[in-house]
């Protein structure tokens, strides 16, 4: 490569980013789940007792719904989502190659069908007021205010939804049971609310897992956008297995608009290399260790005030035997 080459300068940006790593730190199991439609996070806010709470952390916002004299408060989960640029950066089409190669070289998990995943984060997202008219139609956000950082733990069935798990946050053990909201069972779950199982079976070529996911989650936003947020989600709170999450890193490389950012932190402190998407105003952020290229957490800022909207940090997953189990 001479030194007019264009490529030249991506290349000592992307050499300067990673550091050479050391031996490989191997995480404790991998990944994440999932959030509910729109329709489901109101349905489940009317009545609490019933049906499967959001697992998906992802801008929680009280929507008033505006009924006569009485107003109905109801907790629904948007996806604050960043305005797509033309062209996906080459440093993070390099950068997301390496993390692709670091998730390969993973050992694959041996899991029955009996099993919970389990994952432990600190998280903290904003939550906002907004008025839900008669129509349906939502109006603008106000009085929002971030929540305070705490930890989060789930178990979820690795092969059927109908299964109860559990979410134990903000002092609570919540019932994670599917089965009256299921058309079938058992469910192994799809791209907005996967099991271990259904990962499996998603393909491997970056390509067409992209196709897929934008495929099945058509209508809900533009399809990079809503494919960067959905690979995110799973990136948090799923595990998949080590050639699923390489396909999720190198598929995420096709999407445009998709940039590096050099310094990143995730909800606990961790620096590492980020990478990114813009989209409305708000910039979602993935963090990785610049050393072993494990994913650390994610941040998500208003870019007009430069504030924290939403961040997290995995700090523990593993395969477990039932719900509730915490792994040694």
């Amino acid at each position: 490569m001479n030194a007019d080459d264009p490529r030249r300068g991506d290349v000592a940006e992307l050499a300067w980013l990673l550091p050479a790593p050391a031996e490989r730190e191997l995480p404790a199991g991998r990944q994440h789940t999932l959030k509910e439609h729109l329709i489901s996070e109101l349905r489940l806010a009317a009545s609490p007792a019933v049906g499967r709470p959001a697992t998906r952390r992802r801008m929680p916002v009280i929507a008033l719904a505006a009924t006569g004299a009485a107003a109905l408060a109801a907790v629904i989960v948007l996806a604050f989502l960043p305005a797509t640029t033309p062209g996906a950066s080459p440093a993070a089409v390099r950068l997301l190659a390496k993390i692709a190669t670091a998730a390969t070289g993973q050992p694959a998990p041996q899991v029955r069908n009996s099993q919970f995943w389990y994952i432990k984060s600190w998280v903290a997202y904003q939550g906002c007021k907004q008025v839900l008219g008669n129509n349906g139609v939502l109006g603008k956000p106000y009085d929002c205010v971030m929540e305070k950082p705490h930890e989060r733990q789930i178990w979820q069935s690795v092969s059927n939804l109908c299964v109860t798990g559990l979410l134990r946050e903000h002092g609570q053990n919540i019932p994670l049971a599917d089965a009256g909201n299921r058309q079938h069972c058992p469910d192994r779950g799809g791209v907005n609310d996967p099991t271990y199982r259904f990962l499996q079976s998603l393909p491997t070529d970056p390509h067409a897992l992209l196709s897929l996911i934008e495929r099945r989650m058509s209508g809900q936003q533009p399809p990079p956008e809503e494919a960067f947020i959905t690979i995110g989600d799973l990136l948090r709170e799923a595990i998949a297995p080590p050639r699923v999450s390489a396909a999720l890193y190198r598929a995420a490389a096709l999407i445009p608009g998709v940039t590096v950012v050099a310094d990143a932190t995730d909800a606990i402190g961790r620096h590492g290399v980020a990478v990114a998407m813009t989209i409305e105003g708000a910039r979602n952020e993935w963090i990785f260790s610049k050393q072993t290229l494990r994913y650390l957490g994610e941040h998500d800022i208003n870019i007009a005030h430069g504030s924290t909207i939403g961040e997290a940090a995995v700090l523990q997953r593993a395969f477990v035997n039932r719900a509730g189990q915490i792994p040694g």
